[in-house]
């Protein structure tokens, strides 16, 4: 199988303090990998140095085989899409204007959205789920409709690769689901590679095909669901003693109940 992104050697940090270092990874094309992790383990980090939206200090990392300090900004923008946690934009801003903004990278006249722009954008919100309120303002949306907004705006990019940085945070279980739900769906349907920082270690087991597991800035583990859903690695992880169970319909292993050690 052909790997999406491979990373060598890469050394990262910010406010004086190197976070990552020496960390080698790669992650499968058509998959969905999840990274877990507690708090300040550089979760996020990695993968807003995947994004480029922080510097790297040193190391390699590869799109589709391709170096990343080979390429221009646009052509990034073209195979990859990151959607951060907590974005931001003017409240007033209509929700089909924000969706659009996705299409930046592939326009070649700024002023005019072209007809396959158009297409991509109305694919982007129907996916999400988003089409029926296009016309309206964000601040006129609950955080469950914003946030399949701002998948949207990720998704009319048109990617092969999309980056979600927590993308579930705030919201309450049905919304966590929902967008989770569209993630899966892309990826089923239309083969996009995802790669997502998640908290919750269940919807991490339900939804990836693989979890990358991080602390102190290192990769403890990479494997298929199954095998990271036991009670040894997540001691070494978590510092947790985990009950877990099997789901029956989903023949995974959840976290039932965990106690601190």
């Amino acid at each position: 199988m052909k790997n999406a992104i491979n990373i060598k050697k890469l050394k990262v940090g910010y406010d004086k303090k190197i976070i990552i270092e020496e960390l080698n990874l790669s992650l499968e094309k058509g998959k969905i990998t999840s990274i877990i992790g507690s708090n300040g383990c550089g979760k996020s980090t990695l993968l807003k140095s995947i994004g480029r939206i922080l510097k790297k200090e040193n190391g390699e990392i590869f799109i589709l085989d391709k170096n990343m300090n080979d390429m221009k900004s646009k052509e990034i923008a073209e195979k990859l899409a990151i959607l951060s946690q907590n974005p931001t934009a003017p409240s007033q801003l209509k929700v089909e204007e924000l969706v659009s903004y996705g299409r930046y990278p592939h326009r070649t006249n700024v002023s005019k959205l072209s007809n396959e722009d158009k297409q991509k954008i109305e694919w982007a919100l129907k996916v999400t789920n988003t089409f029926e309120f296009r016309h309206r303002e964000l601040s006129d949306l609950s955080g469950g409709q914003r946030q399949r907004v701002w998948l949207a705006m990720a998704l009319a990019q048109e990617t092969d690769i999309l980056l979600l940085d927590e993308p579930t945070t705030f919201l309450d279980m049905s919304h966590q689901l929902e967008v989770l739900n569209i993630v899966k769906n892309l990826n089923d349907k239309h083969g996009c590679t995802v790669v997502m920082v998640l908290h919750d270690i269940n919807h991490a087991a339900k939804y990836s095909d693989f979890i990358v597991a991080m602390k102190d800035g290192k990769i403890l583990y990479k494997n298929t669901p199954d095998l990271i859903m036991k009670k040894e690695v997540l001691k070494d992880i978590y510092n947790i003693n985990a009950e877990l169970i099997t789901n029956e319909n989903y023949n995974v292993p959840l976290c039932l109940n965990y106690e601190l050690l």
